[in-house]
């Protein structure tokens, strides 16, 4: 009994907390391969004047383009709307 006991408070403690490592290292996943969009986008709008384009990642859309500022938009893990931009 008092293992059972001891098994619920352990995964009842890690779990929560290993879901919120999770969602953190995908929220900051996500927001690298934005940031490497941006540098894709900044070069091709250098070498070939493209001022949009798009890439795919772990099936997300990276909208980029270039207006007043480089802009990446991509739709998150929770289907929010996000916007890097760069000067």
């Amino acid at each position: 009994m008092l293992s059972l006991l001891m098994l619920f408070m352990l995964f009842g403690t890690l779990l929560p907390v290993m879901q919120q490592l999770q969602q953190s290292l995908h929220i900051k996943k996500e927001r690298m391969i934005a940031f490497e969009t941006l540098h894709e986008g900044a070069k091709e709008f250098r070498a070939l004047g493209n001022a949009a384009g798009e890439r795919r990642a772990g099936g997300v859309v990276y909208r980029w383009e270039m207006a007043e500022q480089l802009c990446v938009h991509y739709e998150n893990y929770k289907q929010v709307e996000k916007t890097i931009c760069i000067e």
